[in-house]
Parts: C-alpha cells; sequence; structure tokens
C-alpha cells in the first residue's frame, strides 16, 4: 500500500510539474528539458557602470553662410564642417507607483514603492515582450509589460534563460504598476572627415592673407596676396572685401 501511495504521489508530481513555456522549480533531474521550455534572454549589456548602448548616429554640424558679408577676426573659423558619432548610453529601472504584493501559494513577492529595481534585459513570452526586473536581491524576476503592468507569472534564470513559473500570484492593489524609467548618458567622439577655416591675418610685411586649413586631423598654412579680391580654398569661392592684421570681410559664394 505504501508502494502505491509512492508511485501515485511520484505521478501527480510529475503531471504538474511541467507546462510548455513554464517550470516549476522542483528537481534537479528535469535539467534537461530546459531549453525548449525557457525564453531566450535579451540582455542588456552591463559593462559600463550598468549602462548599456542604446543608440549610436552620425551628426554632421556645418558653419559656411554663402551670399553674405561676413566678418571673422583673427584667430576665429570662417568655415567649418564636422561629422562625429553620438552615442546614448542609458540606464533602465522601474519604479512602483504604490506599495504593493504579488502573492501566491508559492511564496509572497513584497513591492516597496521606495525599493530599487533594475531592468537586465527584455524576454518575449508567449508573443508579448516584457522588461526582466530582479526586486533587489531576490533570486524571483519580475516580467513588467511595456505599460508598466506585471505579469501574474514570476520567473527564475536557468542556464542563461528565463523559466516562468506556473502559479499565478494575485497582485495587490489592482492598479500597482512598476513604471519604466530610463536615464540616458550622451558621449560624443572625435571629429571624423571634418574640417575648419580658420583666418591667421597678415604676412610678409602685410602683403600675405594668411589661413589654417585643418583637415582630417591634418592642419596646413594656406596664403594668398593681400591684392587678390577672389580666392579659392577647398573648392570654395570667397570674395575678399577688406582684410587687416586682426581681421577679414569677405562674402563666400
Amino acid at each position: 500500500m505504501k508502494k502505491l501511495v509512492t508511485l501515485i504521489a511520484i505521478a501527480l508530481l510529475a503531471a504538474c510539474t511541467y507546462s510548455k513555456n513554464s517550470i516549476n522549480f522542483i528537481p534537479e533531474r528535469n535539467k534537461v528539458f530546459t531549453l525548449w521550455q525557457t525564453d531566450k534572454i535579451f540582455y542588456y549589456d552591463k559593462s559600463l557602470n550598468d549602462e548599456f548602448l542604446s543608440e549610436s548616429k552620425l551628426v554632421t554640424e556645418s558653419k559656411m553662410e554663402r551670399g553674405q558679408v561676413l566678418i571673422t577676426h583673427a584667430g576665429e573659423e570662417m568655415v567649418s564642417s564636422r561629422t562625429y558619432r553620438t552615442d546614448y548610453y542609458s540606464t533602465e529601472s522601474v519604479k512602483p507607483t504604490h506599495n504593493g504584493e504579488m502573492d501566491s501559494a508559492y511564496s509572497p513577492v513584497r513591492i516597496r514603492k521606495n525599493g530599487h529595481y533594475t531592468a537586465f534585459g527584455e524576454v518575449t513570452h508567449n508573443g508579448e515582450t516584457y522588461m526582466l526586473v530582479h526586486p533587489g536581491k531576490s533570486k524571483d524576476v519580475l516580467l513588467v509589460k511595456g505599460n508598466g503592468e506585471l505579469y501574474e507569472h514570476i520567473g527564475r534564470i536557468v542556464d542563461g534563460r528565463l523559466a516562468v513559473l506556473s502559479p499565478v500570484f494575485y497582485i495587490t492593489p489592482d492598479d500597482l504598476k512598476m513604471v519604466p524609467v530610463v536615464h540616458t548618458r550622451v558621449e560624443t567622439s572625435g571629429d571624423d572627415n571634418g574640417y575648419h577655416l580658420i583666418y591667421e591675418g597678415l604676412d610678409n610685411n602685410g602683403n600675405d592673407v594668411i589661413f589654417t586649413l585643418k583637415e582630417n586631423g591634418a592642419s596646413q598654412q594656406v596664403r594668398f596676396s593681400i591684392c587678390d579680391e577672389r580666392i579659392n580654398i577647398r573648392g570654395m569661392d570667397i570674395d575678399i572685401f577688406d582684410v587687416s592684421e586682426k581681421k577679414i570681410e569677405y562674402m563666400i559664394r
């Protein structure tokens, strides 16, 4: 009789332990079934003090006013164009709207409004995308929808993947949400294919007009006669109206 009771108990345990994409954490022996019963996690890059690279783009800034009479002082830029990369590093977390609780026969999960809840990745479970959050130091994983609503099941990490527990957790209060919060830091790299044209004044007893052209990390001096009324630098036609040691009056055609 004892053997029969034992066999029935084992059969019931095996029947309720697994369902598709969900798992109850009872035996180590079920590890062989992990892959098809868990979901792949897209982990945020946490290599930079919990930041991850959320976006990277090239930005081009140009300073060139054509058809206008301009005055530039010695040592200042007349024309410039620079292309640089801008990286956006983000830190994602969620903030509870209230103190609350997720409760089931499994164990309660308490949520505190002043708690720290950092998102560490995303997962697509049953066709819907969730942000994954650790509540403090617990091994439990909360699944948060894009609108801040909590999924009624919690998860655990198994071999780097998400396993969702089958018990349903009842969430109180009903309007409890975990609102996503994103902190972004912007970082720019150096010039890429940029150039700068700088007026430097006069030289050679006032007979030469001096410019510095900085391009792609290199710098060269460009000279013209003070008698030239139109010059060409880097394909730009520039009319010279007045020039002195301290400033130049010109128009870019």
